[in-house]
């Protein structure tokens, strides 16, 4: 090694950020172990790449004693003498060694070194860069597709969409291009590792960011979302602006930004409504598509409330298997009895 190895160190700094003055003490690290297995046995040796030439010097460290009785560890007092005027008894010396035969060793090991380095740098680049995504919606590809997973590639990586994180009943075709929230980015020895999903709340609101400016610039606000993923999603919005009608943001001119959040869903119906302090008009909200009558608050502490709808709005109201009733009480935090008017 020589000053070329320097140049080239330097040039690693600018281009990979390997850091001269730390990757220069992990390659002494490692020669020494190089060394020491080919060379020093239970020597205790030093290593040390010269900053100004580039050069390797190698250094045997000994003890000054009396009465050597291990030449690899020890140096009598009249030896140390030699190599260091100054030298007592007790004192490490550092002999000179000869390493003419440790070149090509000490080349391929700073070799090594190097490439494992910049392997991990460019690691940790990515995760820095990946990471940024957790949290956030992203445009996936889809690589390939198996009965339990799909294959998806996110800029240059490439993750894994399980099958239970698919929108149920949804079919993902290898090739196309499909939103994912990404729920975090962990490290691994391959690299970063994306945790993806399709069937969260969160999903629901990084697609509403992605088509609704409002809610990116917090004009309008989601203030709840409840999900049965592929069936009924319910957004509850508000305004911070009363100039800025929340739901109709949402929905957008002639419908375009809710059909584009549709489009992602499979078939997967969704209701905006506007959020109101009054647990009236919120409840009678919450239910839609249902038309309500009435709204009666049986029990404030126990949040407990009876709605009336007339007898063609009743199936509506409580939806297929309860999910729209049950939504609505998740997003109020009401529990909501649904009565037909002719049962009052």
């Amino acid at each position: 090694m020589n000053l070329d190895f320097l140049q080239a160190l330097e040039q690693l700094e600018e281009e990979k950020g390997v850091k001269v003055d730390e990757i220069i003490p992990v390659i002494e690290k490692a020669l020494i172990s190089a060394y020491k297995k080919d060379f020093g046995g239970e020597k205790n040796v030093e290593i040390i790449i010269n900053r100004q030439t580039g050069e390797i010097e190698a250094y045997q460290l000994l003890e000054v004693v009396e009465n050597v009785e291990n030449p690899n560890l020890q140096i009598s007092l009249e030896e140390a003498l030699k190599i260091n005027s100054s030298a007592k008894i007790g004192d490490i010396v550092k002999k000179r060694l000869n390493i003419k035969k440790f070149g090509r060793i000490a080349a391929q090991t700073a070799k090594q070194v190097l490439i494992q380095k910049i392997r991990e740098i460019e690691k940790e680049k990515q995760f820095e860069k990946y990471s940024e995504l957790a949290g956030k919606i992203t445009t996936a590809e889809v690589v390939r597709v198996t009965k339990d997973w799909a294959d998806i590639r996110i800029g240059k990586l490439e993750t894994r969409l399980p099958k239970k994180e698919w929108i149920p009943g949804e079919e993902i075709q290898p090739a196309s291009l499909i939103k994912v929230y990404v729920k975090d980015v962990k490290k691994d020895k391959k690299g970063p590792k994306i945790l993806v999903t399709r069937i969260n709340e969160e999903f629901i609101k990084g697609l509403l960011e992605l088509e609704v400016p409002e809610i990116e610039s917090k004009v309008v606000e989601v203030v709840k979302i409840v999900r049965e993923p592929g069936i009924r999603t319910k957004v509850a919005v508000k305004s911070n602006n009363p100039k800025v009608d929340p739901v109709g943001a949402c929905i957008g001119e002639e419908g375009i930004r809710i059909a584009a959040i549709l489009k992602e869903l499979n078939g997967e119906k969704i209701d905006i409504i506007k959020w109101s302090d009054d647990p009236k008009e919120l409840i009678a909200s919450a239910l839609q598509p249902a038309n309500v009558i009435e709204v009666e608050i049986l029990d404030y502490e126990n949040k407990a409330s009876r709605v009336i709808v007339s007898p063609n709005q009743l199936s509506l109201a409580i939806g297929k298997g309860g999910q729209n009733a049950r939504l609505a009480a998740k997003l109020t935090g009401w529990k909501i009895d649904i009565k037909p008017i002719m049962n009052v």
